[in-house]
């Protein structure tokens, strides 16, 4: 580890200096597991409300709510991935350089 370390020089990773592909931060893997959630509590609600309210036309509330909920992950990772934010930047918004 000291020999990758001592390799990369400073201020670099080590495993930049061994041209690894850096790992997602737990920041970016929390966001996209609570967007995936919150998706699917949006998607449960409207399949609760069609199975058990629907009928009766009842609980009308749920479906906008259902809908929002399903609908706000969807246009936040499309607005993450038109900003080009999504892929090939890093935390500061500067474009990663990849080794040739």
């Amino acid at each position: 580890m000291e020999a990758a370390a001592a390799a990369a020089g400073p201020g670099q990773k080590p495993a930049a200096a061994a041209g690894k592909a850096p790992s997602l931060s737990s920041s970016v893997v929390a966001t996209a597991a609570s967007l995936v959630a919150v998706g699917l509590g949006g998607a449960a609600l409207l399949v609760w409300w069609a199975l058990a309210f629907h009928p009766a036309h009842a609980r009308l509330w749920m479906v906008p709510a259902g809908l929002v909920l399903l609908g706000t992950p969807i246009l936040a990772w499309l607005s993450l991935f038109a900003s080009g934010r999504g892929r090939g930047h890093d935390a500061t918004g500067a474009h990663a350089v990849t080794p040739a």
